[in-house]
């Protein structure tokens, strides 16, 4: 998702947005939606303090990619923050935003429009999933939502903006099978992607250690927990979000999670307490 998205007046802009970020991680957007105020209302005093004291920095130029490739080398110089149960629950929810999807690796800087929505998109269908309709365009079904939708979600969790231009770059939806990605396209005013079904996002984020450098950002380490898929199809909305209160050591100990990939995100601070997305990586846990 390509740079000029990603000017500081962007950031400014989208940044007031970033606080509802945390609050869609959920299999029922019913309950998703109904549950976002009392999520936020309960982390907000305790991460005001953490948000404020990195974004009172400016964002350092050197290479965010670097840095993080740097980090371990450096980590004992950096402030650690403490991991306190509100704190701890909304960063796993936020970080399991990403997870859920199985998100790979991201730079703001480098990441184009495609990306961005490719994120929207799943988003959406597991969060929101009364946000997507369904039309048939010749011999293909389409998932489709709004350009609204799009731009509310990539500015809370990626810190985004994206232009009528961006999307009037896009293809258009073909209309018979064929050598093509599922999306996205756009036509009539949104975003259309190809329909499918069947897949199963049972997988959270565990928030292990949470550092402030110093540059204006925060980092986050994280575990990734696959829910064994039996209990996963058994739980409801609030059930599943009951898992994004878990301590590391919690999460460990608990027979329904298996660990199968470790991550660092670095990430941007509002004042008011919100994050979005800088960078984020994954390595895939050996035995798992």
């Amino acid at each position: 998702m390509d740079q000029r998205f990603y000017k500081i007046t962007a950031w400014c802009l989208c940044a007031g947005l970033a606080m509802n970020g945390f609050a869609g991680c959920g299999k029922d957007n019913a309950t998703a939606e109904t549950s976002e105020s009392e999520q936020i209302a309960s982390a907000t005093t305790a991460l005001e303090t953490v948000a404020e004291t990195a974004a009172g920095t400016s964002l350092s130029e050197t290479s965010v990619a670097t840095e993080i490739s740097e980090m371990t080398q450096t980590q004992e110089t950096y402030e650690v923050i403490d991991l306190e149960s509100d704190v701890q629950q909304y960063a796993n929810t936020f970080i399991t935003n990403f997870v859920e999807q199985n998100f790979y690796d991201y730079d703001r800087e480098t990441a184009d429009i495609e990306r961005m929505i490719d994120f929207v998109h799943l988003h959406l269908k597991i969060n929101a999933h009364d946000l997507i309709s369904y039309a048939v365009k010749g011999d293909l079904d389409y998932e489709v939502f709004s350009i609204d939708d799009v731009q509310r979600v990539a500015s809370e969790y990626l810190g985004a903006l994206i232009t009528e231009e961006d999307y009037a770059a896009l293809p258009v939806p073909p209309d018979t099978f064929g050598d093509q990605p599922a999306g996205p396209y756009f036509e009539d005013g949104k975003i259309w992607y190809e329909a499918s079904d069947g897949e199963s996002y049972n997988c959270i984020g565990i928030v292990n250690s949470f550092l402030n450098p110093g540059d204006g950002t925060l980092i986050m380490e994280f575990d990734v927990y696959e829910i064994d898929i039996d209990t996963y199809l058994s739980l409801n909305a609030d059930e599943i979000r009951e898992y994004y209160a878990l301590t590391s050591e919690q999460a460990e100990n608990d027979p329904t999670l298996t660990k199968v990939r470790t991550g660092t995100a670095r990430v941007g601070a509002t004042q008011s307490g919100g994050y979005y997305l800088i960078t984020y990586t994954t390595a895939d846990v050996i035995g798992s």
